[in-house]
Parts: structure tokens; C-alpha cells; sequence
């Protein structure tokens, strides 16, 4: 058996880009449950994790005994974005080279049996697949993953994947063999933070200069042509 490669990807702005409608989604959210007044457009998404962006609102909005409330909170967060991406008006998509580049490695995986596809995301473990329908990516594709709600930082969910393919396989994984996939400096941050490789994609809101600078292995505009991530597989 060949030593196997994990793959762990981003999800917003690295698979699939909805066009602001998880923010959108948080503000209808804690404007329901705490008032009008209720806002999140001065707080950073990219790379964090939503149950830190939940504490941040929360703090920004003087929400009295947050931990009390964020479970209401995400709830009602889930429910206006699977009816913000649903609406006929919504715009998510997957990104240029993402669907191609994904029935390419599942072909790989079951021919070759040396990959493992998996999501790391700050995005809540049941937002993950709203979004990836939506943009109509299938959830089944990834074998494991490692969520926004289930760490503090996002290296802890680098932690927590290697951890899942460790029981699932019955065997460590190195870090040298996971490929953290993702668009933003937190992305190459969370790699680095256990010795795994940083493959970065310039589609969200950070250049390929500002990537590179963060210390990403590997920088490309997108994955129309997937031969530098095919490439870290050998």
C-alpha cells in the first residue's frame, strides 16, 4: 500500500464562493435574536472560525452571558443560510477548476487507493454541507473532516483531522503527508503549525504575493489546471 496523502480543504473561497451569504446569514441571525442593532460587518471571516465569530459579535453587540445564547445562535444562523441559498436569487457557486479537480481525485482515490479527501473549515459541522450542496459539491465526497465549532483555533482542527484519519485508518498520518488546501494566511498557519504543506489558492480576498509571504508551499490562481497540487502527491 502507498503511503497515503491527506487533502483537507477549505470551503469558503477555496471550494465554493456564495457571495457574502454566511455573514448575511450571522446578521439575520442576531438581529432576530438580540435586536436590530445587532451587526457583524466590522469583523474579519476569513480563515476564522464561526464559533469565534459568534464570541466576537457577541462582544461587539454587548450581548450579556453569550455562552447562554449561542446555541439559539447557531440555529437560527443554520436556518437563514440553507433559506439564504436556496432562494432563487442565491448566487453561490463553486469555484473555477473545484468540480473537475474533485471527480479527478475521487477517479484517483478509487483507482489508487492513496489519497483521502477531507474539509477543514471554520464554518459550523452542519454549515459545511448547506454550502456544499448549494453549490453543488456533494458532502459524500470527503471522507473526514474537522469544523468551526470543534476548536478554538484553526490549528486545532489540523490536529483533530489527523486525529479522525488515525482512527479511521489504524494509523498516524505525518505531516509531510497532509495538504492543507486553503486561500488565506490562517490556512498556511494551521498547516505549518504541524509540519503539513500549505497549497494555496488565490481566490479569496488575499494575493498570491500575500500568500506566498505567509509561507504557502505552493500559490496558484486557481485549480483550473490541477497539475501543481497533482504534483505534491508523487
Amino acid at each position: 500500500m502507498p503511503t497515503r496523502k491527506l487533502l483537507l480543504f477549505d470551503v469558503d473561497a477555496t471550494l465554493v464562493h456564495t457571495h457574502g451569504a454566511g455573514s448575511a446569514a450571522m446578521q439575520r441571525a442576531g438581529a432576530s435574536l438580540f435586536g436590530a442593532h445587532f451587526s457583524v460587518e466590522s469583523l474579519h471571516f476569513g480563515g476564522s472560525l464561526d464559533l469565534i465569530i459568534y464570541e466576537q459579535a457577541a462582544a461587539l453587540n454587548r450581548v450579556a452571558d453569550h455562552e447562554l445564547h449561542h446555541d439559539r445562535f447557531r440555529d437560527a444562523y443554520l436556518a437563514e443560510l440553507e433559506r439564504g441559498l436556496t432562494a432563487p436569487d442565491a448566487k453561490v457557486v463553486a469555484l473555477p477548476g473545484i468540480v473537475e479537480t474533485l471527480d479527478l481525485l475521487r477517479r484517483r482515490r478509487d483507482e489508487r487507493g492513496d489519497i483521502v479527501l477531507g474539509l477543514l473549515t471554520g464554518n459550523y459541522a452542519a454549515a459545511t454541507p448547506i454550502k456544499l450542496r448549494a453549490a453543488g459539491l456533494d458532502p459524500g465526497w470527503f471522507t473526514l473532516g474537522a469544523f468551526g465549532d470543534e476548536g478554538r483555533v484553526r490549528a486545532d482542527l489540523t490536529a483533530l483531522a489527523m486525529q479522525r484519519y488515525a482512527e479511521q485508518y489504524g494509523e498516524p498520518i505525518a505531516g509531510r503527508d497532509v495538504i492543507v488546501i486553503g486561500d488565506t494566511p490562517r490556512d498556511v498557519q494551521c498547516a505549518k503549525a504541524h509540519d503539513c504543506r500549505a497549497f494555496c489558492v488565490a481566490t479569496g480576498t488575499y494575493s498570491r504575493e500575500q500568500l506566498l509571504a505567509a509561507g504557502a508551499d505552493v500559490v496558484v490562481d486557481d485549480l483550473r489546471d490541477p497539475a501543481p497540487l497533482l504534483a505534491l502527491l508523487d
